[in-house]
């Protein structure tokens, strides 16, 4: 199947080359932000229109437009990771919503400035857990350590008519994954999170931390096919990688 095939396969809103941000009646929001090229998430519950943040920017302007022209209500803040390009955003939120809950990996709860977040409630994660956001909307948290020891993707089973999706921060990129040379980083703890990965169902939408390559969003089914992290056996042939 030719990679434009599987775009197919796509919600229309994320089978682009550029993110085209919050669309009425779609849970999952995808916005570019920053030059780094992250990308920021919305997770909208539309019965009792309330909002979850991943990895928030410095700049939330585009959030705050999308937010405030549906209605919707902030509630909490996810992220994936800790690394500074994913945090940006935290503080100017926790002033904003005093009391919002922060979603975070324990092994990476401490690169959090204390100062930052004394006024939000912070809930570290644990293997599996369900998070509850609204009324109708279940997260499940994968702790996929290897870009950092606390990295957690949030996977978004399938639900009235649409896919399921995994928000993978940088442990999954489009046609790659993430770095593994920083501090806490591990080959073999990254090996691991793919298989764990690996065993999600084929049609799960695959939305990475950053836009490195031209489309936004894959596949779980493409990126077994096409990814070289993914056609590893052996933690030597990852860690052999470019």
């Amino acid at each position: 199947m030719s990679p434009g095939a599987q775009t197919k396969t796509l919600p229309d809103h994320l089978a682009k080359r550029a993110a085209t941000g919050l669309h009425a009646g779609e849970p999952v929001a995808q916005f570019e932000i920053g030059s780094l090229k992250n990308f920021v998430y919305l997770i909208v519950d539309w019965k009792d229109r309330s909002v979850w943040i991943v990895d928030p920017q410095p700049d939330l302007t585009p959030l705050r437009t999308a937010i405030k022209v549906h209605s919707l209500e902030p509630r909490g803040i996810l992220l994936t990771h800790t690394h500074h390009d994913h945090v940006g955003g935290v503080p100017a939120l926790v002033d904003e919503f005093p009391g919002i809950r922060i979603y975070v990996g324990e092994r990476d709860l401490h690169r959090l400035r204390r100062e930052a977040i004394k006024n939000a409630s912070v809930r570290p994660l644990k293997q599996d857990e369900k998070i509850t956001l609204g009324t109708s909307l279940t997260l499940q948290a994968l702790l996929t350590p290897g870009h950092s020891a606390g990295e957690v993707c949030y996977f978004l089973a399938a639900t009235h008519g649409h896919p399921p999706y995994l928000l993978t921060g940088d442990t999954v990129f489009i046609r790659d994954c993430g770095r593994t040379d920083f501090p806490d980083g591990s080959n073999e703890e990254m090996f691991t999170s793919l298989q764990r990965i690996r065993a999600l169902p084929p049609e799960t939408v695959i939305l990475p931390g950053h836009h490195y390559q031209p489309e936004c969003a894959s596949t779980l089914e493409r990126e077994l096919r096409e990814s070289p992290p993914f056609r590893c056996r052996t933690v030597a042939e990852l860690a052999s990688l470019p």
